[in-house]
């Protein structure tokens, strides 16, 4: 059976603490593995169609887009870990705190200051913010780089099938030892 998360310490306190917190919760483990993919097979998609948004000069569009396949390519890895965002306000901060807890190192492009970048310049674009600058083509490039890395990434842990459904005790050592 693979492991709960790829950071055992940190990535289990934080995913316990955002269940606690009723920000996670946990789905059935059936089926786990395929939900995981068909949302892999959703972020490919999406990063297909960003690429043509930007082709045709939708700039935002094609940012937008791309943080959508940004942020499926990382629920992908917490549905593999039988876990999902609560819905409502808030769901795409606890993605980012749940995939940059455990997968920054492995996916770099999943580290809390480029996923924070990238959902906090999205929500600008998307909501109309007229203190943000506008987005331009070489932050749409940028983007479509940066959830094609991270779907690359999520693709890989998920072919070396090591995640397993989240259990708040696995990894931790006996008391009293180490």
């Amino acid at each position: 059976m693979g492991i709960t998360t790829v950071d055992e310490v940190q990535g289990r306190d934080t995913i316990t603490y955002l269940i606690e917190a009723r920000r996670l919760e946990r789905v059935a483990d059936e089926g786990h593995q395929e939900a995981g993919d068909r949302v892999l097979g959703q972020a490919e998609r999406r990063l297909g169609t960003a690429t043509a948004g930007l082709e045709i000069g939708d700039i935002t569009g094609a940012f937008a887009v791309a943080y959508d396949a940004y942020r499926m390519a990382a629920e992908s890895l917490l549905l593999r870990q039988c876990l999902r965002p609560m819905s409502g306000k808030g769901s795409h901060v606890t993605v980012e705190d749940a995939v940059s807890a455990q997968f920054a190192e492995p996916i770099p492009e999943f580290a809390k200051p480029t996923f924070e970048r990238f959902r906090r310049n999205r929500h600008a674009a998307q909501y109309y913010d007229d203190t943000a600058p506008p987005l331009t083509s070489e932050d749409a490039k940028w983007a479509i780089s940066v959830a094609s890395a991270a779907l690359a990434g999520s693709k890989r842990i998920s072919a070396e099938d090591v995640l397993a459904p989240f259990s708040p005790d696995r990894g931790r050592s006996a008391p009293g030892v180490g």
